[in-house]
């Protein structure tokens, strides 16, 4: 399928044929340097990269392989213009992109992630932006392709429903026209129930909901998603992991400011709870990485090195006191 009849829909453009277009070849004005770090990629990265052929007049396509075990290198290496770099033996995506980066050999380059499909004209909107800035980016949509059980155990199962006509048929005529709306899983549940049926839920089989954005009303409006919240099921070596480097990354590279101070507050609590903090190495180790900090570490936590060097210092029963305060306050 060509470009021209991709559906609009940027789910059935994702799963659509798409005709490679290597831009570099035919327009090769503004050509530089494509740097993507991966450790496995998902079901579009092919997708993705014929994506960035077509935007992009590629110079070269650099890979940081941080140490894939799927196709990801594979399918990079039926692209043009492919290096791949061995990055396994890093610790960070910081340290892997920082070594991309020196690899780059053109004026300018683009870092794209993995997971990222870029529309038409993505390039040459954002090369006419060069003459006012250095480094910049642009917002992203997110759509979302996620598969998780979804159960309510408070509610009716729906969506796919099976039912006898007779269990309901009785209690019909109760609904009128007025205020049946999202809540009508309890109402035909009561209706159910309410006639002497059985109304229950089964677990051995499941169906797909896609959450997409809706049409709905006068003129077909699309109704645009504001927010979808999800999160990923981590071993707790994962969690502490993303929290210590999330906190120490905060405060080694960058300046207090009112985002980066609440940011610091909360992953020094996800520590606490993990019962993973040293709070003594922790101040020292502000101190010298980056002592700009130490008056933003939140109060209780400081008030609480207090403590501890006054039972250091003999006074026993007034840090014990102060301690289990502090610890009330902070869980």
């Amino acid at each position: 399928m060509k470009l021209a009849s991709i559906p609009a829909s940027i789910f059935a453009r994702y799963y659509a044929e798409e005709e490679f277009v290597d831009r570099f070849a035919h327009r090769p004005q503004g050509a530089l340097d494509v740097i993507i770090p991966v450790l496995n990629t998902n079901e579009l990265w092919r997708k993705n990269l014929i994506s960035i052929y077509r935007e992009i007049p590629v110079n070269r396509l650099i890979i940081g392989n941080a140490g894939c075990t799927d196709d990801t290198i594979a399918t990079a290496k039926n692209f043009p213009r492919v290096e791949v770099h061995d990055h396994s033996a890093f610790k960070t995506l910081g340290y892997s992109v920082r070594e991309l980066i020196k690899a780059v050999e053109t004026e300018w380059f683009t870092y794209v992630h993995a997971d990222v499909y870029l529309p038409d004209g993505w390039f040459d909107t954002m090369r006419a932006h060069q003459s006012e800035f250095d480094w910049f980016g642009c917002p992203m949509r997110l759509t979302v392709l996620m598969e998780y059980l979804h159960v309510h155990p408070d509610r009716p199962y729906a969506g796919s429903q099976m039912g006898r006509k007779a269990a309901l048929a009785g209690g019909l005529d109760r609904i009128d026209d007025d205020y049946v709306y999202r809540q009508e899983d309890f109402v035909f549940a009561r209706i159910v129930e309410d006639g002497g049926f059985r109304h229950g839920k089964i677990e051995d089989t499941f169906h797909y909901h896609q959450v997409m954005p809706p049409i709905y009303g006068a003129g077909a409006r699309v109704r645009k998603l504001k927010r979808v919240d999800f999160s990923v099921e981590e071993t707790q070596a994962e969690e502490l992991h993303a929290v210590v480097t999330q906190l120490r990354g905060t405060i080694k590279y960058l300046r207090p400011d009112a985002f980066q101070i609440r940011a610091v507050e909360a992953n020094l609590l996800k520590l606490k709870q993990l019962g993973k903090f040293d709070f003594d190495e922790f101040i020292a180790w502000v101190g010298r990485e980056n002592p700009e900090w130490l008056p933003h570490i939140p109060r209780p936590l400081r008030r609480l090195q207090r403590y501890q060097e006054l039972a250091r210092s003999g006074f026993k029963a007034m840090a014990r006191h102060g301690l289990e305060y502090l610890l009330h306050k902070l869980s």
